[in-house]
Order: structure tokens, then sequence, then C-alpha cells
């Protein structure tokens, strides 16, 4: 049985040390964020082949501006990616709406 898992990182216990405030463009953020969520999926992807779960994964989304990962996977991805410290998941909501 497929569901679907939603995956993101695991916040610090300690609160991280805050930059400097600088005053950047829109575009500037936006590349950043984009690329923060690019290395959050390689992460996911990485540890989805190192524990030789790829055949497990029926879809994956696609990098996107928030560090985010959705997949649709077994119960078996959920409960490696949950044990995994760098990772917090869990299953997506699904909703029957009736009309």
């Amino acid at each position: 049985m497929f569901l679907e898992i939603v995956v993101m990182p695991r916040e610090a216990r300690k609160s991280p040390a805050r930059r400097s405030p600088e005053r950047r463009g829109r575009e500037a953020l936006t590349q950043e964020w984009r690329e923060e969520g690019k290395a959050f999926h390689g992460a996911v992807l990485e540890f989805i082949k190192a524990q030789h779960l790829l055949g497990a994964v029926k879809w994956m989304s696609e990098p996107g501006v928030l560090p985010q990962v959705t997949l649709v996977a077994s119960d078996r991805v959920l409960e490696k990616l949950q044990s995994e410290p760098r990772f917090e998941a869990g299953r997506g909501l699904s909703l029957h709406l009736q009309t």
C-alpha cells in the first residue's frame, strides 16, 4: 500500500544564531530559498538511495523554494525517514470532500 509522506528538516533544539540583517531583493532571497530546497531534496533522495528504498517510492516531488519533499511511497519508507535524525516525516492528510 502506498501513502503520501511529507518530509521536512528536523528543527534544531538550540536556536540558531541570527545573521545580521541584510537588505536583499526578492530575487536574491528566492534564489537562496531555491538552493536550500534543492539541497534538502537531494539529501532526502540520497538517504532513500542509501537505504535501498528507491523501489518502494512511487513518486517524489520536485525541488521547490521550501525545504519540503512529498513522496508517494510504502510504510517502510515512512518508518526509515522517521528514524533519521535529520528529517521530520509524517503522513499526508487525505481529504474526501463531498459535493
